[in-house]
């Protein structure tokens, strides 16, 4: 009975996130668990990928969205994920943020548990710093980055795995 009322309760909230969507509402969140984050990086397998690490509460996570989005228009096929360190029952806040900072169509997750067990399993040597940046290749090995990223680390980074100079 208990497996049942999971699976009922579990696609609720997928119907409700896709109704939300419809709806024009916030974006819907990933919930980042204990477990998930391996996840979210397995699924990118030989694939390289941005990971950003913000939080509704980081001045310059909030200004590092609009570097984000003029890289998005200049390189269409930036591979981005976002994670929002806040908790789970903020997300209609931090939704509501990635809306207005244009980034409401990228893949996004949110922390669903423990901070301190989640931040050690994104990153051991990780303390909570934002903003923060995990640059990974296509074999992903991977490059951590506190603070505010430059363009023209990105465009290098780009360039690394791409083959192609960054346009001019």
């Amino acid at each position: 009975m208990p497996g049942v009322i999971t699976r009922r309760v579990a696609i609720g909230g997928v119907l409700a996130a896709l109704a939300g969507k419809a709806n024009g509402a916030t974006p819907a969140f990933r919930p980042l668990q204990a477990g998930s984050f391996g996840t979210l990086v397995g699924a990118r397998r030989n694939q390289p990928f941005l990971l950003i690490l913000w939080s509704i509460t980081c001045g310059p996570c909030r200004d590092e969205f609009a570097l984000l989005r003029e890289m998005r228009l200049r390189h269409p096929g930036l591979p981005l994920v976002l994670v929002s360190t806040d908790d789970h029952g903020d997300a209609v806040v931090a939704g509501k943020a990635l809306e207005e900072f244009g980034m409401a169509g990228e893949e996004s997750w949110i922390f669903a548990d423990d901070a301190q067990k989640l931040r050690y399993e994104i990153d051991p040597g990780w303390y909570g710093e934002l903003p923060r940046a995990y640059f990974y290749d296509p074999r992903h090995r991977r490059e951590g980055v506190s603070g505010r990223l430059a363009r023209a680390r990105i465009e290098r980074w780009l360039e690394s795995w791409s083959g192609k100079p960054a346009p001019g």
